[in-house]
């Protein structure tokens, strides 16, 4: 995962916060982003990169932000994903989730937000200005590096590698 670091190089700082936000274009399908957050979740927690007590938010966006659900514990990623569908399937822009996430950071909803993780084709228009937290776009195969902010984390993944994989 790009966003984390491994245990050994780093001292307490383990990550209280994060969100994972999911680009609910018509580019992506729910089968997909299911098997997507399934691996990260389980990544996140193999990893011992999360205190006993933390918060993952999943923000679904298009060209607005469609819903907000915080997971805080395994039991309730899984209940998430059982009743997981995806809203939206409009154009993609990515300014409205980063916004979104600002406003919470402003009302003080988040103390400490480790990351953000956004899942997309990469097709949509980007913020202009580098938020005042580490993200990191995941694309969905080939994308044009020249329309992504230089401030951006880059990571291409190829689709079969979460297709392949089944969700009782």
């Amino acid at each position: 995962m790009p966003l984390i670091e491994s245990v050994e190089t780093r001292e307490i700082k383990k990550i209280r916060e994060f969100v994972i936000v999911v680009d609910t274009s018509d580019s992506t399908s729910g089968q997909l982003v299911k098997n997507f957050l399934r691996e990260t979740f389980q990544i996140l927690h193999q990893r011992d990169c999360f205190f006993t007590h933390c918060k993952i938010r999943i923000i679904q966006c298009d060209d607005m932000v469609r819903s907000d659900q915080e997971i805080q514990n395994p039991e309730q990623f899984e209940s998430f994903l059982n009743q997981f569908t995806i809203i939206g399937g409009g154009g993609t822009n990515f300014c409205p989730a980063f916004a979104y996430v600002n406003t919470l950071i402003d009302r003080q909803i988040f103390q400490n937000l480790g990351g953000l993780l956004y899942f997309t084709d990469g097709q949509g228009i980007y913020p202009k200005k580098r938020p005042p937290y580490k993200t990191a776009f995941l694309f969905l195969n080939d994308y044009d590096e020249s329309r992504v902010p230089p401030w951006a984390i880059r990571l291409q993944l190829e689709p079969e590698e979460f297709e392949a994989e089944q969700i009782n």
